[in-house]
């Protein structure tokens, strides 16, 4: 049963998990393909995907990782997880979703047919909206993490030694 929050926001039973994956001082940003059947047609947005039966979603994560953009568990570390409460402002709706942060070893990515382009843009990029027009869900949010995980030099090396508010290590 969906319940509605002091916001006015419906509160939905949607399963899923978006996955930030850093190389070097760039995040991974995939461009929707725009066809009928697709979530976020046309848009440009980190990469996400829902659970299959029976699976947890740091699995989905790395399911998705790999279908989506063919990057292999062996390439990525995961830096830190959590769950969020996403918010879509136009259908008025949130969800809870697993929110991955992982450092990928390789910058190569092999799209699958979900999606037509990817690019590897510094945080100024996704500020400034530079090449692409569309506002992330939840950005401000967003934004805001990826300037503590982006400022923290050994992010890059995969040691990630503090605590940051809001975010467990796994």
């Amino acid at each position: 049963m969906a319940m509605y929050g002091a916001n006015g926001y419906k509160h939905v039973e949607k399963d899923g998990i978006t996955a930030i994956i850093i190389h070097g001082s760039k995040v991974l940003l995939l461009k929707r393909r725009n066809i009928p059947l697709l979530i976020n047609r046309g848009i440009w947005a980190f990469l996400s995907g829902s659970l299959d039966r029976g699976e947890g979603r740091l699995e989905a994560a790395y399911r998705e990782i790999k279908e989506e953009v063919g990057i292999a568990d062996r390439d990525l570390m995961l830096l830190l997880e959590t769950e969020e409460t996403l918010k879509d402002d136009r259908k008025m709706i949130s969800w809870s979703n697993g929110v991955f942060v992982f450092r990928s070893r390789t910058s190569s990515v092999r799209l699958d047919l979900e999606n037509s382009a990817y690019r590897w843009a510094s945080l100024g990029d996704i500020v400034h909206h530079t090449g692409y027009t569309n506002v992330f869900i939840n950005e401000s949010h967003i934004v805001n993490r990826l300037r503590v995980f982006l400022n923290v030099r050994h992010v890059a090396e995969g040691k990630t030694g503090q605590r940051i508010q809001g975010f467990r290590r796994p």
